[in-house]
Order: structure tokens, then sequence, then C-alpha cells
């Protein structure tokens, strides 16, 4: 079984790593709408909480007064914030209230067909990194087991609230994951790097500019801008040239924390694929 200190002395995690940044970054255009509602740390573990207990409830439901509980539970969020959250979730039509109920005073809620895809496809990205560490065979078993995602996505996130690292990044990673679509910024970085050696002690990039990093993203430049120049001051990223107009670098310590993020949610869903016992279709 992969673990997080075996992904992250992996001689390959950096390609391995650089496929699954492409892969998150086809997802948000193929499903942008959808996946802005990921967008942030909090949006995603209050989104991720929220799904997690709609696949683990016996009806296919959500209670708002239940999910409150279980965000300040797990310290994610104020309830305000959480309750506000969940009302931006059915206004883009990532839940819906469930019309086969008729209790108005509770308004259950259901995931729509197209988010429960995002998170199925979610699960395979993962799944697929994983293999691409031990030439394993996990996507394949999750695609051909009807139902599996219903068991193994609440796993995954049980897991992923549990660790440190997973719910309160630090660095210069929190630098940008705390802000809007910041993991992609960070994903964009890393799918632009063809060659992972350091260069005078900077791993350089494919990126030219603020416009390639914000394109297609909800950021904007003004916002990303300061970011970058706070991790610029931090040392962990600049530019080769001209600022903005020359091919960006990342510093190797910045490069590991993104690494060590990945690694330990990587390790999380190891655990709970690992935990799940599921008869193979023949």
């Amino acid at each position: 079984m992969l673990t997080t200190e075996i992904i992250s002395a992996h001689p390959d995690r950096l390609p391995i790593l650089r496929q699954q940044a492409v892969s998150f970054l086809t997802v948000e255009r193929s499903s942008p709408r959808v996946a802005g509602i990921f967008g942030t740390q909090q949006r995603y573990l209050l989104a991720q909480l929220a799904s997690a207990m709609l696949f683990r409830s016996k009806d296919g439901t959500l209670h708002l007064s239940r999910f409150l509980e279980a965000v300040v539970a797990h310290r994610i969020a104020s309830r305000n914030t959480a309750h506000d959250f969940i009302r931006e979730m059915e206004k883009y039509g990532v839940i819906r209230p469930n019309l086969a109920r008729d209790d108005k005073r509770s308004r259950p809620l259901k995931l729509v067909e197209e988010t429960v895809g995002l998170l199925g496809v979610w699960v395979a990205i993962h799944l697929r990194t994983l293999d691409a560490f031990d030439n394993g065979s996990r996507a394949a078993t999750f695609a051909e087991t009807p139902g599996m995602l219903a068991q193994l996505h609440p796993a995954i996130v049980e897991r992923i609230l549990q660790s440190q690292r997973s719910t309160s990044p630090d660095g210069t990673f929190s630098l940008f994951t705390w802000m809007n679509d910041g993991g992609l910024v960070m994903d964009k970085m890393i799918a632009t790097i063809t060659d992972f050696s350091p260069q005078d002690g900077r791993i350089v990039t494919g990126i030219g500019s603020l416009d390639e990093i914000a394109s297609a993203l909800r950021v904007t430049k003004t916002h990303l801008s300061r970011k970058m120049a706070v991790a610029e001051r931090e040392g962990s990223l600049g530019w080769t040239g001209k600022r903005g107009t020359s091919l960006l670098w990342l510093s190797p310590g910045f490069l590991e924390e993104y690494v060590a993020y990945q690694a330990d949610k990587l390790g999380r869903v190891e655990e709970a694929y690992a935990s799940l016992t599921v008869a193979v279709p023949a």
C-alpha cells in the first residue's frame, strides 16, 4: 500500500503530479460552474463535507441543521458562512431541494447529477495518480464497480478532515490555496514545467506572464499580482527577467510544499480505498 512517505520520496513524484495537475485543469475547463464551488480551501472543505454527508445519508439527502453542526465540529467555518455556502450551492445548481419530500420546514437537499459526476472524476483522477506510482489498477476497479463512489468519497473526506496538512496547509502553499482558484493557480504553474531539475536553485516553468496564470480562472490579475509579490519576497518564486514578461520560476522549497500537500491527500485516498472491500464484477 502506498503511504504519504512513499509518495513523497518516489523518484517520479514530480512528473506524476504534473500529470495530475493537467487533469485538474481539464476538469475546470469542462465544468467551470460546478468546479467554482470548490474554488478556495474553505469552500473545498465545505463542499466535500456536504457531498460526503449526502452520500452517507440513508435517503441521499442533506439537512441543513446537521451540516451546520458538522461544519462547526470540524472547525471549517462559522454557521453563518456554512449556511451562505449551502445557499450558493443551491443557487448555482450544485445541489437542489428534494422535491420528492413534502417537509418544507427541513428542506432536505440532494446532489444534482452533474455534481455527482464531477465528484466521480475527482476521485478517479486521484486513483489514476496512485496507479502511476505503483502501476496499480485502482482507477479501473473504481470504473468497473457500480456504487463505489458513494462508499469511497465519504471515506476519503473523513480522512482528509483528520489531516492538519490537508485542512490547514502552511507556507507559500497556504498563501495561494486560500485565494479564489488558488489551487488551480499552483496547478497551472506545475503543469507547465518540462524540466524539474533546478537551474541555479530555481525550477523554471513555461509561464511567461500573469495573464497566462489568471486566464480562465476566477482570480483577478490585480489580486494574483499581490499574492505573487508576497511569494516573491519570501523567495518562493520569481521571474527569470523582467517581472511578468519573462519565465516564472519556483523554488525547490515551494515545489516540495506542493508535493507534501498532494502526497498527504493521496495517502488519505489510498487509505480510504484500501479500507473498502468491494466485489469486482467478472
